[in-house]
Formats: structure tokens, sequence, C-alpha cells
């Protein structure tokens, strides 16, 4: 977190433009999620009813949890016994404390990268969901992070996604192309300068995969056929889940 440690000056007013910049892009998120332009209520709506039908107690590690808003109305009901939530925003997690004191389960959060979570933890966990982060890591860096997932799991375990996805007959530059054309023609409720900030996000980190890729690549580690639970109108976004 921005400010860690520092103890000069200069430092402190770098911790209070970072904490500001943070929380700039926090309320732009928010927003987004408000506007329902990421299509959250439904991805999240569709999870709950998967989660709703595991009978028995489960356990779920939330790999870039945020406020975890969406995950507590999701798991309210379910047999859920832990959950575990990882992002590295700690004001998100600071949310994510009052929005999950509701549910009837321990719960603990932790402040690190979800990618070093999986990599160096001692966790275990019945499933594990993932919300637009995947699509974040290199090629290479997915294929190993399902690996490591999937040493998580056990056999009877679930690997869920909720992330951007090519077309079969896309490439990434046309993917940003349509991004940029949904933006401007349904994201109304955003301004000028706040749509080119998300764009701007967009066309720097996100790397999104085809569906047949991703299923390739968790065959590839040990995971059963990928199904597709929910895909947006704009083909922008799916969920997915990938049976250990």
């Amino acid at each position: 977190m921005p400010g860690k440690g520092i103890l000069w000056p200069d430092g402190e007013v770098e911790q209070v433009e970072g904490v500001e910049a943070v929380f700039k892009q926090w309320q732009l998120y928010a927003k987004l999620e408000e506007l329902n332009y990421l299509h959250h209520r439904e991805a999240y709506a569709l999870l709950g009813q998967f989660l709703s039908r595991i009978s028995r107690p489960f356990t779920l590690l939330d790999l870039g949890c945020g406020d975890a808003g969406f995950m507590a109305q999701a798991l309210a009901g379910t047999t859920i016994s832990r959950y575990t939530g990882v992002d590295l925003a700690r004001m998100a997690l600071t949310l994510a404390a009052k929005n999950l004191a509701r549910l009837q389960c321990e719960h603990i959060l932790m402040e690190n990268d979800f990618y070093e979570v999986v990599r160096e933890a001692e966790i275990k966990a019945e499933v594990i969901w993932i919300g637009l982060s995947f699509h974040h890591l290199p090629q290479p860096q997915k294929v190993k992070f399902l690996g490591l997932a999937r040493k998580i799991l056990p056999d009877d375990g679930y690997l869920l996604m909720y992330e951007p996805t090519l077309l079969e007959d896309e490439n990434r530059e046309e993917f940003l192309e349509r991004c940029q054309r949904v933006s401007k023609s349904l994201w109304v409720g955003l301004t000028a300068a706040e749509r080119e900030k998300i764009l701007e996000h967009i066309v720097t980190y996100d790397f999104p995969e085809k569906l047949s890729i991703l299923d390739h690549m968790g065959r590839q580690q040990g995971f059963s056929s990928l199904s597709l639970l929910y895909q947006d109108p704009e083909k922008i976004f799916a969920l997915v889940c990938l049976p250990a």
C-alpha cells in the first residue's frame, strides 16, 4: 500500500497523493458497479444460484475480492463455512469486513496480491472465485495460475471466473475496438473523462482469452471441461466454471 514504512516528509506527501488516487479509482469502479455496466448483478445472481446448490459445507477463496458486496449477497443462504478474501486495496478490505459481517461463517481477509497467495500460501478451498482479475495476467502466468488453483482444490471442487473474453474469431485489437464502441454507445452515465480513464485501463492491462483457449488451458492443468454459465448481451464478459 502507498506510504507503508515511509518516514520522510516527502513520503508523507506521496502517501496522501497515493491514497487519493486509489480512492478516485475506487469511486470510478464503484460507479461502474452501481450503473451495472459490467453486469455484476446478473453474474453474481447466477453465482449465488450455483453456490446454493452445494449442499455440504464449503470454503471459498475469493481472489481480488474488492469490497465483497456482491459476494456477500451471493453467499447468503448457502452452506459456506469459511470465506477468505484477497485484495491489494486496504480500503476495499475495510468495506469487505462490513459487508461480510452479515454472513454466519468465518471470514478471513488478506491484503496481498492474488497470484502470490495461490503461489506461496498454504490455502485449501472447495471453491475458488476470481472476478475481473485473471485477464490481467500474461498467458504463461494464466497457465501457471490454473495449475496452482487446481492444487488448492479437492477433486470435487470448482474454479469459477467472471472475466472479459475474446470472441472465437477476434483478436485483442478487435476486442479493444469493440469495448470502445460499447462504452460510447451504452455507458452514457459516465462522463467522457471517466470513459477515457476506463478505456485507458483496458488498453493497458486487459489481455482476455477466447473461451476455447481457457478451456484448453484448464484441461492442461487438470480441470474438466469448461462450462459457460453466463455471457452479457454484448459478449464482453463471461461467467465460467472449471470443475476440478
